[in-house]
């Protein structure tokens, strides 16, 4: 398990804007080219951020585009913090 999941800075303040809903999400991060993409789960999801963890453990590319399938983009996604195997992404809308 993740420790201090719901509060990842270092000095143990909360600094979301925006309220996240958890959820247990299969995704995929896509980082564009001819890098693979890497299978994931979305543990929350808020209007702006997101928190994921790789399914292989793979590590997650600093920005990628963050998938539900082939047609339904969540955003584009820039990592704003690591911890472990987990991250949380700031994310942009689809365009």
């Amino acid at each position: 398990m993740i420790d201090n999941y719901d509060n990842p800075s270092l000095d143990g303040r909360n600094r979301r804007r925006h309220p996240r809903r958890r959820t247990r999400i299969r995704a995929w991060a896509d980082p564009g080219g001819v890098a693979p993409v890497v299978d994931c789960v979305v543990l929350d999801v808020s209007e702006s951020g997101a928190s994921l963890m790789s399914v292989t453990g793979a590590e997650l590319p600093d920005t990628f585009e963050l998938q539900l399938d082939t047609h339904s983009k969540i955003g584009r996604a820039e990592v704003a913090w690591r911890k472990g195997a987990a991250v949380g992404v700031k994310l942009d809308k689809p365009k």
